[in-house]
């Protein structure tokens, strides 16, 4: 009985030295399963906004607009640092139609808006949002405006939605993104109707032509 029960050290030594590396191999083969170390970039961020005021034909006499960009005293054809959001422009002024001097009310609501980043991911970073840059050009007969991605040097127009007599309706489109535009001509003037801090008064100085701000 002695000889069946008692396990020889050498055999004892081998089945303990066969565990082990059996067990080492399931550990090696679990690990080359597993995806590699990865960490993640940071998403990219939204490209800046810029906005600006011009005329054509002729120059109001009066401008307003809530968004704070545009300083109290700004130059025409500048574009300013803008955040994204839903805003009102008010102007008017006199032309010359046909024979006889006319006054000409417009109020406008519009969208600046910023290109987004793109989300990071394993291994790399996200891409920053294009700046973005819109300028409202301020006519006699309503709306003159353009929109470009200045590093993609595209100038990229607003389509004209709809028009009737005393509103035109504009929208850009850029991606998925969609903006629109609304252009309304007034019977008579509203400036006292107006915040008078919004009050925006065109300087009389040469003025770098389209710069930043």
């Amino acid at each position: 009985m002695k000889k069946i029960t008692k396990t020889p050290l050498l055999a004892l030594l081998a089945i303990l030295f066969m565990g082990t590396t059996f067990t080492s191999c399931i550990t090696e083969c679990y690990d080359c399963n597993q995806p590699p170390p990865c960490t993640y970039g940071p998403n990219g961020v939204a490209g800046p906004a810029y906005f600006g005021l011009d005329w054509i034909n002729d120059q109001p006499d009066y401008v307003w607009t809530n968004n704070a960009a545009i300083p109290s005293v700004f130059y025409y054809g500048d574009y300013y640092n803008s955040r994204s959001g839903t805003f009102d422009l008010y102007y008017e002024g006199q032309f010359m139609d046909g024979c006889c001097l006319a006054d000409y009310f417009w109020e406008v609501r519009f969208d600046v808006w910023v290109n987004v980043g793109t989300t990071g991911g394993c291994g790399f970073a996200g891409e920053d949002g294009l700046p973005s840059y819109l300028m409202l050009v301020m006519g006699p007969y309503g709306p003159g405006e353009q929109r470009i991605n200045k590093d993609q040097d595209v100038n990229k127009a607003w389509n004209e939605i709809s028009r009737t007599d005393s509103e035109i309706v504009l929208q850009h489109t850029d991606g998925d993104i969609n903006v629109r535009a609304t252009y309304t001509k007034l019977n008579k003037s509203k400036r006292a109707e107006l915040d008078a801090s919004d009050v925006k008064t065109a300087s009389t100085s040469a003025s770098g032509t389209a710069s930043v701000q």
